[in-house]
């Protein structure tokens, strides 16, 4: 696996696991399978991030000047990142550390 198509697998699995926590707790799914509304964000998310032309040098969605979801679709996925960002050090700190990290260096590199 190349480089740019690791760094849209770790967004996607970023994705999932937020749209995922969000889905279970509000939802009230059974935490294996999502409803209906968020398994289509997802699948949205998921051509969104396959034709991203801006992967190579961006760090997260947030920060990219270009912004390849439809408004309406910002707002919802603004609002499960939102609620689900912390309790992501709890469901998937790997996720979280990497995040960090990555976040990190790319102030780091603003600065410099």
């Amino acid at each position: 696996m190349d480089k740019l198509e690791h760094k849209r697998k770790q967004e996607l699995d970023t994705v999932t696991e937020m749209i995922g926590i969000y889905c279970r707790d509000i939802h009230k799914t059974d935490g294996i399978k999502l409803c209906p509304s968020c398994q289509e964000l997802l699948d949205y998310v998921e051509k969104r991030l396959a034709a991203c032309p801006r992967m190579e040098d961006k760090s997260f969605c947030s920060a990219c000047k270009t912004h390849c979801y439809a408004p309406h679709r910002r707002e919802i996925i603004q609002k499960i990142m939102r609620y689900s960002g912390p309790k992501m050090i709890f469901r998937s700190p790997l996720l979280v550390i990497k995040h960090k990290i990555i976040q990190w260096l790319t102030a780091r590199e603003k600065i410099l």
